[in-house]
């Protein structure tokens, strides 16, 4: 499904830069003046979109306007993260540093009677049956 997707953007692509490179050679006279009045009516037209379609621009108005929040939201977050990262003395443009590894059964505090506990602190979400080993078959 990708190779497709990733083929498709390929031939699109090389037909936009096939159709530039073509607008862009030399022609007569009347096929570049032929070209402007067509384009100048195209843009016209595309003006009047919205004119004949209103809840269509209204809908991508609702879009637009719900994407740009969000990626306002990202970039905000994305700011406050740098910021602390850059204050507290690490490099900010590192995404990755290397930390020690806890100790693993975590250490058990002298004079508590209570057991190691090894599930984390957020419980076993897994019940009984999940925790079976899986049926193989005969062999």
């Amino acid at each position: 499904m990708r190779r497709e997707v990733s083929e498709m953007l390929f031939l699109l692509r090389a037909a936009f830069w096939i159709l530039v490179i073509c607008l862009l050679l030399p022609g007569p006279p009347q096929d570049n003046q032929r070209l402007l009045v067509s384009a100048q009516k195209t843009v016209a037209d595309v003006r009047g979109f919205c004119g004949r379609n209103p809840d269509v621009c209204d809908n991508a108005r609702i879009t637009m306007t719900a994407m740009l929040a969000k990626l306002k939201n990202g970039a905000d977050f994305l700011q406050e993260w740098l910021a602390q990262d850059a204050a507290r003395g690490r490099d900010a443009g590192r995404m990755y540093q290397h930390q020690p590894a806890p100790p693993y059964p975590p250490p058990v505090p002298r004079g508590a009677d209570q057991p190691i506990q090894i599930v984390p602190r957020w419980g076993d979400s897994l019940n009984s049956s999940d925790k079976e080993p899986p049926w193989h078959g005969p062999s």
